[in-house]
C-alpha cells in the first residue's frame, strides 16, 4: 500500500453496530460488540464506542468510571479496544508499524507508580523504506505490569499488532492496519489478575481472538 491520499473529511462514516448485552443471568461479564469486535467487561462497567475523529477506527471504552479512564492511565480501571481500517485511510504501511512501536501504551511506564512485569516482541520487521529488499513490515507486541500500592493497586495489560505484509493479515479484519486492546483493573490478588487475562483473552477482532493472533505471529514469522 503506497497511496497517500486521505479520505475527505466530509465523508459521512454509517455508525458501527454498538451494544452490551449480559452474558447470562448469572454471569458476571457483559459482551461488548463494537462493529467487528467483541469483547467482555465486567457487567458493572460502562462503555461506549470510539468516536471515528480523525482516523477510521473501530472501537469501544469501558470503565466504571469513563470519564476518569480518558485521564489517569494505570490507575484506573478500564478496557479499551479497536483496530484501523487501512481501506479507508490510505496511508503507507510505514506509518502502522510506527504507531504500534510507540503505542500510547508507553505512557504506563512513563509513570512512577507503575512498573512494568513482562514485555515480549512477537515480530518486529522494519519497512524497508530504502526499497531494495522486502520486508513485511510488521509488528506484535503484548506486556503487562502494575501500578500503585494497596488498596490502590491496579494490574494492566495490553497487545498491539500491526499486520504489514505479513502472514497474520489474513487472520481478523485482513484491511486492519493495526490492532490494540488494553486493559487495567484493580488489586494484586489472583482475582484480579484472572480478570484481566479473561478480558485480554475475550477479545475477537471478526471472531479472532487477539492471543491467537498473537500465538499465529509467533508461529509463523
Amino acid at each position: 500500500m503506497t497511496a497517500c491520499a486521505r479520505v475527505p473529511a466530509d465523508e459521512v462514516r454509517s455508525p458501527i453496530v454498538f451494544s452490551v448485552q449480559p452474558l447470562a443471568t448469572s454471569s458476571p461479564f457483559s459482551e461488548v460488540q463494537a462493529g467487528h469486535i467483541r469483547a467482555v467487561i465486567p457487567t458493572q462497567w460502562d462503555a461506549r464506542p470510539l468516536p471515528a475523529g480523525r482516523y477510521p477506527q473501530e472501537g469501544f471504552v469501558a470503565s466504571p468510571r469513563l470519564a476518569a479512564w480518558e485521564r489517569g492511565t494505570g490507575t484506573v480501571q478500564g478496557m479499551e479496544a479497536f483496530w484501523i481500517d487501512v481501506a479507508k485511510l490510505q496511508i503507507p504501511s510505514d506509518y502502522y508499524y510506527l504507531a504500534a512501536r510507540s503505542p500510547r501504551l508507553g505512557s504506563f511506564a512513563e509513570k512512577d507508580s507503575c512498573e512494568p512485569v513482562a514485555f515480549e516482541v512477537v515480530v518486529d520487521h522494519p519497512p524497508d523504506v530504502a526499497g531494495p529488499r522486502f520486508s513485511p513490515g510488521d509488528y506484535v507486541a503484548h506486556g503487562s505490569g502494575t501500578c500503585g500500592e494497596g488498596k490502590q493497586a491496579t494490574q494492566w495489560a495490553y497487545v498491539v499488532v500491526a499486520p504489514g505484509f505479513g502472514p497474520v493479515r489474513r487472520l481478523g479484519i485482513p484491511n486492519s492496519g493495526l490492532y490494540v486492546v488494553v486493559a487495567v483493573v484493580s488489586g494484586h490478588r489472583e482475582e484480579a489478575k484472572s480478570l484481566l487475562n479473561q478480558m485480554v483473552q475475550e477479545a475477537k477482532f471478526n471472531g479472532q481472538r487477539i492471543t491467537d493472533i498473537v500465538e499465529a505471529a509467533k508461529r509463523l514469522q
